[in-house]
């Protein structure tokens, strides 16, 4: 029998080679029966009895499980549909003299863990937590900002936005992604999903630790990493589209299939992460004592082994811990008219969340989707291609990640992590597609005389 890091040495190996597990591990059991079958057949024989034997209490508990995923998933559908959406584009204002701090307390707006409060609206009328959008979009390089949330929601959302942007614009509008009629006879697409490197809990690189909560007197001294999303989506050319787009929910707790779970895998991953931090310092400066007693009294110095770098991981995720978390759905896809598809935008996309990655801190990396396809095994004739084409197409316009008709393993993002990746440039920003209202809107002095206007027949 494998033990568990053989096991996994062995997935790793198949991974490594783009095959499928699933493929594979069918033919693997059935070799492995045939095998056995050959050398002792009595006990074949003796196994497969004891598992007609013992079926009462494990088929039961088998197909129950199967009845409640096919349920929940139905249900579930069900209020999918009955659900009146909008999408709102977001003009940015001319000028943008707030911290994505600002940002960040729009988003706090959208954290709302209603909805499902009760075991029966949860398992019975399928009800589930409201589920917003926020997109960044690039048509032909003239970049928009987007957020696609439940119509009861928009009144909310648009006091939220105008109390801390009063001079941006939020109208509705139409779905830019219906209306493209994508095809694959007439367009080619790639897309991909992404997902954090390390522990959910470790974050990414925030607008915190790049210094721009801070207001400084000259903005154009600040570095914005979102700068470079916004350049590799305004360099495109005609006919081609970019889109990003990040789907999320409030995060209540851990949940299969309509039950809570009692522990808190965000919380116990972020401490696991911490306690690495000072296990590695330990260890380090273990590596360079050389008298026994002084070994056993390195962990009680704790804090005063770590580097900076090490100082900065652990306060980057104990601040995690007092924000509000989302589960998030990252989805990126670069589609173009045939003959105008440009292959380095491939790269771009993969790359796009590149200036959150740091040292000590995580990154965001392409995970499913069109990044798999590397050997010539994994597709014939581009069937599987189109299909996987054809799929993140459909997701993205439905805005799909959560439970149905689409249902993946989340990201979590805290507010500060959200806010650093979809926020305004300040006005420094010059990238020429970023579309942005055209005027101030003031009020009139207040000061102003009134000029008498006589009404005819007086």
């Amino acid at each position: 029998m494998f033990l568990h890091h053989e096991a996994e040495g062995i997935s790793g190996w198949l991974d490594d080679w783009k095959v499928e597990p699933v493929a594979v591990v069918p033919f693997f059991m059935l070799f492995l029966a045939l095998f056995a079958a050959g050398i002792d057949p009595d006990a074949v024989s003796a196994t497969f009895a004891a598992l007609v034997a013992t079926s009462p209490i494990w088929l039961p508990i088998a197909l129950f499980i199967m009845f409640w995923r096919r349920w929940m998933h139905y249900i579930r559908f069900d209020f999918w549909f009955k659900q009146e959406m909008v999408l709102l584009h977001v003009e940015l204002p001319a000028e943008v003299e707030k911290s994505p701090l600002a940002m960040e307390l729009v988003l706090t707006a959208l954290y709302n863990t209603g909805g499902e409060a009760t075991f029966i609206a949860r398992i019975w009328e399928g009800k589930f937590r409201a589920i917003t959008t926020l997109e960044l979009v690039s048509n032909g390089g003239r970049i928009g900002y987007y957020v696609h949330l439940r119509r009861a929601w928009k009144d909310m959302f648009e006091a939220r936005m105008y109390g801390q942007f009063p001079e941006a614009q939020i109208t509705e509008a139409e779905d830019y992604v219906t209306a493209m009629k994508y095809s694959p006879a007439t367009h080619e697409l790639w897309g991909t999903e992404y997902a954090k490197g390390q522990a959910d809990a470790v974050p990414i690189r925030s607008y915190i630790d790049w210094g721009l909560d801070k207001d400084p007197d000259k903005p154009e001294k600040q570095v914005d990493p979102m700068t470079h999303m916004l350049e590799l989506l305004s360099s495109i050319g005609p006919d081609e589209h970019m889109w990003l787009q990040i789907v999320m929910k409030a995060r209540k707790k851990d949940e299969w299939y309509g039950f809570y779970k009692k522990s808190d895998s965000y919380v116990n991953s972020g401490k696991e992460a911490i306690k690495k931090v000072f296990d590695e310092a330990v260890d380090r400066t273990a590596a360079r004592v050389e008298d026994p007693l002084a070994k056993k009294t390195l962990a009680s110095r704790g804090v005063q082994l770590l580097s900076q770098p090490e100082k900065d991981r652990i306060e980057a995720i104990e601040r995690n811990f007092s924000k509000l978390i989302f589960e998030c759905g990252f989805r990126g896809l670069y589609i173009a008219k045939t003959g105008k598809f440009n292959g380095v935008n491939i790269g771009n996309l993969i790359n796009i969340f590149g200036p959150f990655r740091y040292p000590n801190f995580n990154s965001l990396s392409v995970a499913r989707g069109m990044a798999g396809f590397d050997y010539p095994w994994q597709d014939w004739n581009n069937i599987r291609r189109d299909m996987v084409r054809k799929r993140l197409f459909f997701w993205y316009r439905h805005r799909a990640y959560f439970y149905v008709p689409y249902d993946q393993v989340p990201v979590m993002m805290t507010t500060e992590e959200l806010a650093t990746i979809w926020h305004f440039p300040s006005s420094a920003v010059k990238t020429p597609g970023l579309v942005r209202v055209a005027s101030r809107v003031g009020e009139a002095p207040p000061n102003l005389p009134t000029a008498s206007v006589k009404l005819p027949g007086q």
